[in-house]
C-alpha cells in the first residue's frame, strides 16, 4: 500500500514482516556486521507505522555463511 507522506512530499511504502528488501548502501558499524550494498534480506520487525526496524540477512563470506538481524532505517533498504 502506498501512502502520501506530507513531510517529505513523496510516496512512502509500508513494509510488513516477510517482505524482501535490498540494501541500498553498505550497512555496518561497531556492533553491526557488515552488509554490502545490494544484499537481499527479509523484514523481521517493523514499527507501528510500517517502517522497517530489523532485517534478517543471510550472507556468504570467506569464513562461511553468516545469518544475523540488523536494525535499519528505511533509507538503508528498499522493497523488491
Amino acid at each position: 500500500m502506498d501512502v502520501i507522506d506530507e513531510w517529505e512530499g513523496g510516496i512512502v511504502r509500508r513494509y510488513k514482516r516477510g517482505d524482501q528488501v535490498t540494501a541500498r548502501s553498505d550497512i555496518g558499524g561497531i556492533n553491526v556486521p557488515d552488509v554490502p550494498a545490494g544484499a537481499v534480506g527479509t523484514v523481521v520487525e517493523t514499527t507501528l507505522t510500517g517502517r522497517p526496524k530489523k532485517i534478517h540477512f543471510a550472507l556468504e563470506t570467506p569464513w562461511g555463511p553468516k545469518r544475523f538481524d540488523v536494525g535499519v532505517h528505511r533509507r538503508h533498504v528498499e522493497l523488491d
